[in-house]
Formats: C-alpha cells, structure tokens, sequence
C-alpha cells in the first residue's frame, strides 16, 4: 500500500511516482545467492543422504544443507513480500522509497543533497523486464565504512519501467 501521504510536506508535489516490475525485481539479486546456495545444498544433501543410510537423523541438524536452502529461497521469497509494500516517487523537492516488510521504512534524500545518480540497466532487466531498469542516487550520506574503506550504498529505485525517461 502506497504511503506518501505520511511524509509528504504541505505543499510538495509528486511529479512521477511507480512500483518495481515484478520479475525483474523478485529476480534481482539473487544469482550470486543461488549459486552459493546451490553449492551448500549440493554438499549439504551428500552429507544428509550418507547420515540416513547409517539411520542418523541428527544429520538433518547441519547447518550446511539448511544454509543452501535459505540461500536459494531466502532472497526470492524476501523479494517476494517485500515487493507489495515498495513505491518509489519523485517529488518537486525529493526522491523517496518507500519499503519495508513488517513496517513500512522510507528513505528520502533531498535534491540539494544528491551527488550524482545514474541509470542501470541489468541482464535481468533485459531479460525479464520490459524496457526496465534502475536508478542510483547517491548523496554523501550514502557511504559507509567497510574494511578496505568507504562503500558507496545508493539509493536505489530498482526496476522501474522507463528508467531513462525517469532519470
């Protein structure tokens, strides 16, 4: 459900608003997962089947097969839910996202404060979109310390339709 009314100021208007598409989305970000996922399954599934042939069951207890699984599904049914609770909208004076499984979060960063922003168009965006994409907003709030140094974490409005018309 769609809830920019609760953060909108007085007098701001909503010039573009949209939705992710749904394949791309649900689909987005979950190939590396799945491959690792599958990885853990596979040796995961060795162990489980060796362990109930000798009629162990505390085998099913490894962690590893139940990893691999999380990993495989965890991301597209996450995806999945979360997917009816995201909106994103720019304004006359701000970009906002609205997001949240549980509750609902809202990012927004300021015109003034956006320091570059970009297109991006994925494979899966190709492949399961139409004429999808993503865009990138990133202001100096957007970085965080990693190890090695800051990361850049964008805003991200993610599979929209028409993302070049958007930007």
């Amino acid at each position: 459900m769609r809830e920019f009314d609760k953060v909108l100021d007085v007098k701001e208007k909503v010039l573009w608003e949209g939705k992710p598409q749904f394949w791309p989305f649900f689909l987005g970000g979950t190939t590396v997962n799945a491959i690792g996922g599958l990885i853990f399954l596979v040796v995961g599934l060795g162990f489980i089947i060796a362990g109930l042939s000798e009629g162990n069951y505390f085998i099913l207890l490894l962690p590893h097969f139940w990893v691999g699984v999380a990993l495989v599904f965890g991301v597209p049914i996450y995806n999945a839910l979360v997917y009816k609770h995201t909106f994103y909208a720019i304004t006359d004076k701000r970009v906002l996202i609205q997001k949240g499984l549980i509750g609902r979060d809202f990012e927004m960063v300021d015109f003034d404060q956006i320091t570059n922003a970009e297109v991006n168009v994925s494979v899966i965006d190709k492949i399961f979109g139409r004429d999808s994409g993503s865009i990138l907003v990133s202001s100096a709030g957007t970085f965080t310390q990693g190890k090695h140094g800051p990361i850049a974490k964008p805003y991200t409005l993610r599979n929209i339709s028409n993302p070049y018309n958007v930007f």
